[in-house]
C-alpha cells in the first residue's frame, strides 16, 4: 500500500487534471455538436417534407388545370357537334320541302303532258303509251334528273354540314394550341 501511495505521489497530477479537463471539453463539444447536427437534420427533414407537400399541391393544381381545359374542350366540341346536328336537321327539312315542291312540279308536268296527249282536255285520260311522244319522254327525263339532283343535293348538304363542323372543331383545337401552355387557366 505504501508503494501505491508512493506511486500516486509521484504522478504528475497537473498533467492528469489537464488531460481529464481536455477530455471533458472534447466530450462536451462532441455532445454539443451532436445536438447542433440533430437540429440541422430535423430542419432538413422539415424542409424536405414542406417541399414534397408544395410539389404535391402544385401537381394537384396542374392536374386540375388540365382537367378543366379538357372539360372546356369537350364542351366546345359538344357544342360544335350539336350545332352541326341542328344544321343537318335543317338541311334535311329543307331537302324534304324541296322534294315536296319538286313532286308537285312533276305532277303538274305529268298533268300537262297528259292534257297535251288528249287534245287539251285534262279530264280525258285515255290514250296510247308515251313511248313515241317527245314531250312525255322529255318530262320523264326531267323528272328523273330532278330526283337525282335532289339526292345529290341532300348528300352535298350533309357533306357540307359535316365538313363545316370538322373545320370548326379543328379550328378550335388549333387556336388553343397556338396560345400555348400558358393559356391554361
Amino acid at each position: 500500500m505504501i508503494a501505491l501511495a508512493t506511486t500516486l505521489a509521484a504522478l504528475p497530477w497537473r498533467r492528469i487534471a489537464l488531460a481529464a479537463a481536455a477530455a471533458a471539453l472534447v466530450a462536451a463539444g462532441w455532445t454539443a455538436n451532436g445536438w447542433r447536427k440533430d437540429r440541422e437534420l430535423e430542419q432538413l427533414r422539415r424542409g424536405y417534407i414542406e417541399e414534397r407537400l408544395a410539389q404535391e399541391a402544385a401537381k394537384v393544381g396542374a392536374l386540375g388545370d388540365v382537367r378543366r381545359e379538357e372539360q372546356r374542350r369537350v364542351f366546345e366540341q359538344a357544342e360544335i357537334s350539336n350545332a352541326a346536328k341542328k344544321e343537318a336537321d335543317k338541311a334535311r327539312a329543307d331537302a324534304r320541302a324541296a322534294d315536296a315542291v319538286a313532286g308537285r312540279l312533276r305532277q303538274r308536268v305529268a298533268d300537262l303532258v297528259a292534257a297535251s296527249r288528249n287534245g287539251g282536255d285534262p279530264a280525258a285520260t285515255g290514250g296510247s303509251s308515251a313511248a313515241g311522244d317527245p314531250i312525255g319522254v322529255l318530262a320523264d327525263v326531267l323528272g328523273r334528273c330532278d330526283r337525282r339532283a335532289g339526292i345529290l343535293a341532300e348528300f352535298a348538304d350533309s357533306a357540307h354540314v359535316a365538313g363545316s363542323a370538322c373545320e370548326r372543331a379543328y379550328g378550335a383545337l388549333v387556336q388553343q394550341a397556338k396560345k400555348g401552355p400558358e393559356a391554361f387557366p
